[in-house]
């Protein structure tokens, strides 16, 4: 989870390499800051509208599974976090910004804030004004340049806050450092100052604009709150003062299920959340089935509320989400937690792909002396981001992800995003989170010294290995180069939900590569295995008469588990989650990624890509919309694996919540600049069109011409040792 790290400008490239691999083989990693952001041979910014909201607001499809404009054509969305940076930009920085996102592939920002007063002696109605017209900064820069924004305003953890949460607010049992948690769901006190907040928000006219936010179509989407929910843990800690309250609530609403005759006392005894991610035993106490459902009517009739506030009351146009949080048991209450949002437009939840790094600091930065244990998702598939069942009717949205640091196979993550993302139907896909106007110059707290070295930050999406890798993927999902597919689709009813009966598939089951689809003997294991996400969309359909399934193809097929690959039910995207190697095979974009010396050839129809790298992900996509044997314009992308020069560690076993890990152990954290590792292998295209090669540097421009091969239709190119971007032209 990100927690402080919201407070600071992050950035940090990580990579390793083996210790005996000299820094002097691998070749530095540049970027230009004399060249212009909106020239290039590479510059997406075209794909953009001339300005955000250019033909209206954002709306649901006709189904309500996705986005589409004012002229009611189809609107995909690459997305990042990154807009709370407009506190820390001037006016030039934050345009710079938008420019570069923007010519990168970007065409939504989020902006993750607080707006809510900060300090002593404010009170509960005051709006942190400063915050208010930072917001108005960023949708106002973003717009420019075609970008969209989501606005998060609140979340209630108390240091985003601004580490202060005073007397004067009137909120019993509340102040100095205590966090939020849960509270806007019970206190009507903080209900009524979240509403003055967002009122503010919204109906002031933006001053850069003219435009009040409500009535402004470059505002996507509005989440009401980010990252809380009352069936998370945090719902065990709160406040004796806010406890008794939701104990009162609660015997309220057991007088309204059973009558006002019934025989119910006000209690604060509530039942603690961890009898909820239990299985419901024959002889269970209803109070703890009673307590599940007002727990849900609750926050149902919360976000409803909210929904109606803003769309009835303050007026605004734009499309809603209520949360994007998990639960405390994911298998029995997950689902529940999703129906209370469906009363919103669209569903969110953030999920990261785990570098499982364990140190004192680990939340916000990586110390010599820490530990991890640099995972591939392409051996963990299980742990996918994308692995999401989307609620029918709804568009879905990952709000924060990315492949944290330290971790030095990032250059896989855009690719399984744009490939996997593109399968399911998830409509966007938010980075966590740029921290500069391109890439962090510099990635290092220098004002800690730590045994004579620097932490590096954790939670940087600008880096080589990330955000370097958005133009081919942003194609390939701003432009539908992977067909959508559906492949199951369960039914439940809220008996079922609320007994926290165990679906037939969630997301973060555990898998087990030995198992068939029935993958453990507990009751925490679904019918279908999680591989069932890598084969099409998955969605959910709440409020049914019966619980079913329906699945639309034979997963026998699919889902190899003795050769351990997965197909999807397109023949579009491979897996083999045993060497850890991916494939997309699409008419426009042609993938691999991964540990691709195990096999070093891959023949993709018209296109072979050799490699002998150790790790690489190399993607070749149409840049005019035409398949890639007619294409006259191809990107071929390169990411291997980056570091800091003087990057050093060593083989490891640590702990991991009670679990021996082997890993690394982190000697040296480096310096500048970033250091890339050489890529060695070709490719061949079988394109008549195509007559020359181009390399480029990281900002787009070119820097020199390849040696391109040509042999009748087919032509060959040997990857530079600094392959990043290359141009292929007629």
């Amino acid at each position: 989870m990100k927690k402080a790290a919201c407070l600071f400008i992050l950035f940090f490239l990580f990579v390793t390499v083996e210790a005996q691999v000299p820094d002097g083989s691998w070749w530095t990693f540049s970027y230009s800051q004399s060249q212009s952001l909106d020239g290039g041979l590479l510059n997406l910014r075209s794909l953009n509208e001339h300005f955000a909201g250019e033909h209206g607001f954002i709306h649901l499809s006709a189904d309500g599974n996705g986005f589409i404009n004012g002229n009611g054509k189809e609107v995909r969305f690459w997305a990042c976090n990154g807009g709370s940076l407009a506190a820390e930009f001037d006016d030039k920085k934050l345009d710079s910004l938008a420019c570069f996102l923007a010519k990168m592939g970007v065409n939504v920002i989020r902006y993750h804030g607080a707006i809510n007063p900060h300090g002593k002696n404010t009170r509960l109605m005051d709006v942190d004004t400063a915050e208010a017209r930072n917001i108005w900064r960023c949708v106002a820069a973003m717009k420019k340049q075609g970008i969209y924004t989501i606005i998060s305003p609140f979340w209630p953890a108390n240091g985003h806050m601004g580490g202060w949460i005073p007397k004067e607010w009137g909120i019993d049992g509340y102040s100095g450092k205590d966090d939020m948690w849960e509270v806007l769901y019970f206190n009507e006190r903080m209900k009524a100052g979240y509403k003055a907040w967002v009122k503010y928000l919204y109906t002031t006219p933006n001053p850069y604009t003219k435009v009040a936010l409500k009535d402004e179509p470059a505002v996507a989407v509005i989440q009401v709150i980010n990252e809380d929910s009352p069936f998370f843990w945090t719902m065990s800690g709160i406040k004796p003062a806010l406890a008794k309250m939701v104990g009162a609530q609660f015997s309220k609403w057991l007088r309204n299920k059973y009558g006002q005759l019934a025989n119910i006392k006000d209690t604060t005894d509530l039942l603690p959340i961890y009898n909820m991610t239990l299985p419901q035993g024959k002889n269970e106490n209803s109070k703890l089935h009673d307590q599940v459902e007002f727990y849900a009517d609750n926050q149902r009739a919360f976000y409803d509320d909210m929904v109606h506030y803003y769309r009835e009351v303050l007026g605004c146009k734009q499309l809603v989400n209520a949360s994007n949080w998990r639960t405390a048991s994911q298998s029995r209450l997950l689902d529940l937690e999703r129906w209370t949002n469906s009363g919103a437009d669209v569903i969110a939840v953030n999920k990261y792909f785990d570098p499982q790094h364990k140190g004192p600091n680990a939340g916000w930065r990586v110390d010599p002396g820490d530990f991890y244990g640099s995972p591939s998702a392409l051996k963990n598939p299980a742990d996918l981001p994308t692995n999401v069942k989307h609620v029918a009717g709804h568009p879905m949205m990952v709000t924060e992800s990315g492949w944290n640091l330290p971790n030095r196979y990032q250059t896989e993550g855009a690719l399984l995003v744009a490939a996997y993302g593109g399968l399911t139907g998830l409509d966007a896909f938010f980075w966590f989170t740029p921290t500069a106007t391109n890439y962090m110059q510099q990635p290092y707290f220098t004002f800690l010294n730590i045994q004579g070295q620097h932490p590096l930050n954790r939670w940087s999406t600008s880096t080589p290995g990330e955000i370097g890798m958005f133009p081919a993927n942003a194609l390939i999902q701003r432009l539908g180069y992977v067909k959508e597919a559906k492949i199951l689709q369960e039914r439940r009813t809220m008996k079922s939900m609320l007994n926290r009966e165990v679906p037939s598939i969630f997301e973060e089951q555990s898998f087990d590569p030995n198992r068939d689809f029935v993958v453990g003997d507990n009751n925490d294991q679904g019918k279908f295995s999680p591989l069932t996400f890598l084969t099409g969309g998955i969605s959910v359909v709440y409020d049914s008469k019966m619980d079913t399934v329906q699945v639309s193809a034979n997963l026998n097929k699919l889902i190899d588990l003795k050769a351990s690959k997965v197909t999807s039910v397109t023949g579009e995207e491979q897996l083999d989650y045993k060497t850890g190697i991916f494939i997309l095979n699409t008419p426009k974009a042609k993938a691999v990624s991964g540990f691709l010396n195990v096999k070093k050839t891959f023949n993709l129809n018209e296109i072979s890509i050799t490699s002998n790298n150790e790790y690489a992900t190399i993607e070749l996509v149409s840049m005019d919309g035409k398949d890639l044997s007619q294409s006259k314009k191809v990107l071929l992308q390169v990411g291997t694996i980056f570091r800091p020069t003087g990057w050093n560690e060593e083989p490891a076993t640590f702990n991991d919540n009670h679990k021996l890990m082997q890993g690394f152990k982190i000697i040296n954290t480096g310096k500048m600049p970033w250091l890339g590792m050489p890529a060695n292998g070709s490719i061949s295209l079988k394109n008549k069109l195509i007559k020359k090669a181009i390399q480029l540097n990281a900002a787009g421009f070119a820097v020199k011409m390849l040696d391109l091969q040509t042999n009748g239709s087919t032509v060959t190119l040997q990857l530079p040792p600094d392959a990043f971007y290359i141009l292929l032209e007629k």
